[in-house]
């Protein structure tokens, strides 16, 4: 029940700082006129206590910076509170096959692109535990039991393989899955 709580806290609070709307604004120095803005396709492959199939994007987005014009800086992550970080691609309120699904976890310290084996390196994204909503029931991987396997390569893509990531209620099973994106920039 708390960490539900702290979950539904974060996702309020992620709302009013959406990186989406981010995206939207000019990077500092850009001036007038169109920019670049590094994006990611997301595929989800998920199975155990929920089903899902699909493809959506988000923002190539790093937890503490406003815009990023390029895969590659995206790659390399950035810096919150002194320490390296990178966080999964992230977006409100996707939609797969009629769900709503809204990933978010960082890797913290993050030490640049490579593979982090485990949880150990995982945090959640704005204080949350590092995981997944999906129609607003979370599931996270900052458990015992859970294994985990995230590669970052330095263009912006990369993969999240999961087993376990257990429910938050406890009437849902855990899930499985693998999680891949690719990084593109365009024009806005």
């Amino acid at each position: 029940m708390m960490w539900s709580l702290a979950m539904a806290a974060v996702l309020l609070s992620a709302t009013a700082c959406d990186p989406e709307d981010a995206a939207e604004k000019p990077p500092a120095g850009a001036g007038a006129g169109k920019y670049m803005s590094a994006y990611t396709t997301v595929t989800y492959d998920l199975s155990g206590g929920v089903s899902l199939k699909g493809t959506t994007e988000a923002a190539a987005y790093v937890e503490g910076e406003v815009s990023l014009d390029s895969c590659t800086k995206y790659g390399k992550g950035g810096t919150k509170d002194g320490k390296g970080i990178f966080t999964l691609p992230y977006r409100e309120k996707s939609k797969i096959e009629g769900k709503t699904i809204h990933l978010q976890a960082n890797v913290s310290p993050y030490q640049g692109p490579g593979t982090y084996e485990g949880n150990k390196p995982l945090a959640g994204v704005m204080g949350s535990e590092p995981g997944l909503f999906i129609d607003q029931e979370g599931y996270s991987v900052g458990f015992e039991g859970a294994t985990s396997t995230l590669t970052v390569n330095a263009d912006g893509s990369g993969s999240w393989k999961f087993t376990g990531m257990l429910p938050n209620s406890h009437a849902l099973k855990p899930i499985n899955g693998t999680i891949t994106w690719t990084c593109a920039e365009r024009e806005r």
